[in-house]
């Protein structure tokens, strides 16, 4: 018995291991292809040092400001006062039938702002760098789109199981009940601009930055705040992150671009959201 056991430890050890060293020497490829060449006017020190500082500065905006009930019933707010002072007509009665999706718009203009407008300004003024050197190239998405197809079919899969959860349908979507397909479509589209800039904050900025001075490591540095953003969410869903991160962080590295990233995520977030519409009965 004790034999057998041992064998089994070991050979659990020998697979570990073996996959272990196949994926280094696969990221180590990755280090030998950058895809670009370094051009910035900073060092690779200073760069990582200003990239890291600058990051946690973001992420605390983000939690304290952008998510803060506060910020986005301010915008709410006044939003509802610019219609109000509007002349009678069919804008500002569309506008004002909307009006719940003010609080959810402050939220996905905070995100852009945050997530994509500081960092892009600060490769453009600061770095001196264009932003196509961070993922903003479509260049290498059509080639590997099978790739992401694959990754979404078992994403999709897996979502349509768990709607049927309670907790699911009460998470999805943040926009708990749309009064109609236009409202519905406006929310996807706030969602969808809002994960444009997450896909540049974590795959774009993040990782092409640091990818001078940590190569591959560079996607584990960013998984760890790409995890913790997802803290409020079902468990199961932030453990995915962590697998998420890791695959499109790489597949940015690979490709130069992160947009397939965006392509995905935008179509696991719809996915969800119809799934928990559907299990509702809204649709």
């Amino acid at each position: 018995m004790f034999s057998y056991k041992f064998l089994s430890v070991r050979l659990r050890w020998m697979t570990f291991h073996t996959l272990a060293k196949m994926l280094s020497e696969e990221f180590r490829k990755i280090d030998e292809f950058k895809g670009t060449e370094y051009s910035s006017k900073f060092s690779k020190d200073e760069k990582a040092i200003c990239v890291f500082v600058l990051s946690a500065v973001l992420l605390t905006l983000m939690n304290f400001v952008v998510l803060s009930g506060k910020y986005q019933s301010l915008v709410a707010d006044w939003i509802c006062l610019c219609v109000g002072s509007m002349e009678d007509g069919r804008l500002k009665d569309f506008l004002g039938a909307i009006a719940p999706l003010y609080r959810l718009f402050a939220w996905s203009l905070g995100c852009f702002a945050v997530y994509f407008l500081i960092p892009a300004l600060t490769i453009a003024f600061v770095f001196r760098e264009p932003l196509r050197n961070y993922g903003l190239s479509p260049r290498g998405f059509v080639k590997h789109l099978k790739i992401y197809v694959l990754l979404y079919i078992p994403v999709a899969i897996a979502v349509a199981l768990v709607s049927f959860t309670p907790q699911f349908q009460e998470t999805y979507p943040f926009y708990h009940d749309p009064s109609g397909l236009l409202d519905f479509v406006l929310w996807e589209a706030l969602y969808c601009l809002q994960f444009f800039a997450l896909e540049f904050f974590f795959r774009g900025f993040f990782i092409h930055a640091l990818k001078w001075k940590l190569g591959y490591m560079a996607i584990f540095a960013m998984v760890v705040p790409y995890c913790m953003i997802h803290f409020h969410k079902p468990f199961l869903e932030a453990l995915g992150a962590i697998v998420a991160g890791i695959v499109l962080g790489l597949l940015s590295l690979r490709t130069n671009t992160i947009w397939g990233g965006v392509v995905i995520h935008c179509a696991v977030a719809i996915t969800m959201d119809v799934a928990s519409l559907v299990q509702r009965g809204v649709f």
